[in-house]
């Protein structure tokens, strides 16, 4: 197997389970548990923790796990077959909303995907601050879905065993 596609494989699965666990599996728990602003407050305690590890890994490995820097060569590189191009496009559509996309999906992939240069394995102030306004992103995303569900799985449970 190709040694980049094997750390890409790795670093994206890594990021995704870290992702699936903290939104998908304990989120709404916790909102049904704690209420929306205890619960959304302590799963933003875990998932700030679990994003400083992330970062503290990727940033001690100093290695390309999630592929952006090969995203970033293909953007300036010339264009051939179909997929590279569309692809390119979606890159190219803008950061902002890469980074809302991202922040939502997990803080620690936008603040790698925002940073200015190649193997940059340090955090910057700019860093901090794009870490800062993704975790807002995520937390309160998720939050406010997890209380819509917290809310349905309420009425649903007072509806059948009520």
């Amino acid at each position: 197997m190709n040694t980049r596609l094997a750390k890409t494989i790795v670093g994206w699965g890594t990021a995704t389970t870290v992702s699936i666990i903290i939104d998908d599996v304990l989120w709404t728990p916790a909102i049904l548990m704690f209420g929306p602003l205890v619960g959304g407050l302590v799963m933003m305690g875990v998932a700030l923790v679990a994003n400083l590890m992330l970062i503290w890994a990727y940033d001690t490995l100093k290695q390309d796990f999630l592929s952006f820097e090969a995203m970033r060569e293909m953007q300036e590189s010339e264009r051939k077959g179909f997929w590279r191009r569309l692809l390119v496009k979606a890159i190219k559509a803008g950061k902002v909303p890469a980074f809302i996309a991202l922040s939502f999906y997990d803080p620690f992939l936008a603040v790698i995907f925002m940073r200015k240069s190649a193997n940059a394995f340090k955090m910057t102030k700019q860093d901090w601050m794009n870490f800062g306004l993704a975790m807002l992103i995520a937390c309160v995303g998720w939050t406010m879905i997890c209380s819509g569900a917290a809310w349905i799985i309420k009425y649903a449970w007072g509806i059948m065993f009520g």
